[in-house]
């Protein structure tokens, strides 16, 4: 018994022992196998990255996200070496999105044109409207003096500022007697604020020679002379200034602003000056007969006349436009106006019942007139609808304004004889487009009186020397 036990002993212990050495052996096996399959795995992620690396981006690559998958995320894990190649290649996207870059802003310096606008009493140099394809035109003039004659009123000057420009193309079209003649000329200005390292690129130079033709006068548009009465009032300086910018728009100009009074006031005089717009300040005060009248007064009139009588001094061509500073004008009524030889005429709206005053075109002939209140007028017209030559007012010496409440443009047009309706030009495209309206300010009472022990050292001070008391 004892021996069996023992050899069933020895016997299960040789069991054990085999059974232990199998199972170390297949560990070793399993542990090798996965060794080599993640040697492998990792050789063969390193040699594709580095493959990827190789190729060039495509465009669309440069400018979009990659997506990111869970192999190319896995790759990054795998291999050092492909951390590398990435590095590499995100240096690559930064060089050319900068290339990107410094395109574009090449692209954003290139041509500017401008424009050169002259006013009453600059150089005689042409007046040059510069238009480029695909970019905004400055306005560009060198600073000039431009100042007017006077007559018992102030003198004052308008400046142009200049803005710097860089390369430019221009087209210009000269007028002459027989035609129009066509003439491209192509300049070339560096700007001062372009970048040295922003060079553009042959493209960029193609783009800018393609322009579109523009229209440029060979020398200065007649003159205008607008006449414009005024007197003290609360909206006084409020009027002046929208009527005054609305004038800065037009060239060749001169704004003779002459005030019912018996001295020019200094703030009218410092409102002028502030606009810029070339300009004359006198006073023409209304005949004391006429204020002590209880009827309508005939408001305007000696101012008008003053203005008349400068013109016959001082002018010798271009048109003369009386403008009310309470009306509202469309710019374009300016550039037709300065051509008329004789009078010419165009629609007023906002005028009576009617809401419009107008001549009446028929078959290209004036046929009537049109006008809330015709009241006997041989020219019902509005003040804002119509203009007159300078050389055909100074032809007829005697001609003005009477002090009639209501028949001062039927008059004035009158002692403009002979004038007949076939000389008349009609403007605003034959008097079938408004341009000009009789708007008319609210009236607006005087301000109440400024506490100054209570606003001792404000700035209500200096406002209060702006407004108007009663």
């Amino acid at each position: 018994m004892k021996g069996n036990y023992t050899h069933l002993t020895m016997y299960s212990g040789i069991n054990a022992s085999g059974h232990g050495s199998g199972k170390m052996s297949l560990g070793k096996s399993i542990k090798m196998y996965l060794t080599i399959f993640i040697l492998t795995t990792c050789i063969y992620m390193a040699l594709y990255q580095y493959h990827i690396s190789q190729e060039p981006f495509a465009a669309s690559d440069v400018v979009k996200h990659q997506e990111k998958s869970s192999s190319y995320i896995a790759s990054y894990l795998w291999s050092p070496i492909s951390l590398l190649m990435a590095n590499s290649s995100s240096n690559t996207i930064n060089q050319s999105t900068t290339t990107s870059t410094t395109t574009a802003s090449t692209t954003t310096t290139t041509t500017a044109g401008g424009t050169v606008g002259q006013k009453l009493g600059a150089s005689p140099a042409s007046i040059r409207m510069v238009s480029l394809a695909a970019t905004t035109p400055t306005f560009v003039s060198s600073s000039s003096q431009l100042r007017s004659g006077s007559v018992g009123g102030h003198r004052k000057t308008a400046g142009i500022r200049t803005s710097s420009t860089s390369t430019s193309t221009t087209t210009t079209t000269v007028a002459t007697a027989s035609g129009l003649a066509t003439t491209t000329t192509t300049t070339a200005k560096t700007s001062a604020k372009t970048s040295a390292a922003a060079t553009p690129t042959a493209s960029h130079k193609e783009n800018a020679h393609k322009t579109r033709p523009t229209f440029v006068a060979a020398s200065e548009p007649p003159p205008l002379y607008i006449i414009t009465p005024t007197y003290r009032r609360p909206e006084q300086l409020a009027e002046l200034t929208r009527l005054g910018y609305t004038l800065k728009h037009v060239v060749n100009l001169l704004w003779l602003v002459i005030e019912d009074a018996n001295a020019t006031n200094p703030l009218v005089g410092h409102t002028l000056d502030r606009i810029g717009v070339p300009y004359e300040y006198m006073v023409a005060p209304m005949p004391e007969k006429y204020k002590q009248t209880k009827r309508a007064k005939p408001r305007g009139v000696s101012n008008r006349n003053r203005g008349l009588e400068y013109l016959r001094q001082h002018a010798t061509e271009g048109v003369l436009y009386f403008a009310d500073d309470d009306n509202t004008y469309d710019i374009s009524i300016f550039e037709q106006m300065r051509y008329t030889t004789k009078v010419a005429m165009w629609p007023v709206g906002l005028v009576t019942k009617t809401g419009v005053s107008s001549p009446i075109i028929k078959d290209g002939k004036m046929v009537g007139y049109y006008d809330g209140w015709i009241g006997g007028r041989k020219y019902p017209v509005d003040m804002a609808g119509f203009a007159v030559s300078v050389k055909f007012l100074k032809e007829r010496p005697n001609a003005q304004m009477p002090f009639k409440p209501g028949y001062e443009e039927d008059g004035f047009l009158r002692s403009l004889a002979p004038l007949d309706n076939t000389e008349i030009e009609f403007l605003a495209d034959e008097c079938r487009d408004i341009l000009t309206w009789h708007t008319q300010t609210k009236k607006n009472a005087p301000a109440q009186a400024l506490n100054r022990t209570h606003y001792k050292n404000t700035n209500l001070e200096h406002i209060d020397k702006l407004l108007v008391r009663p």
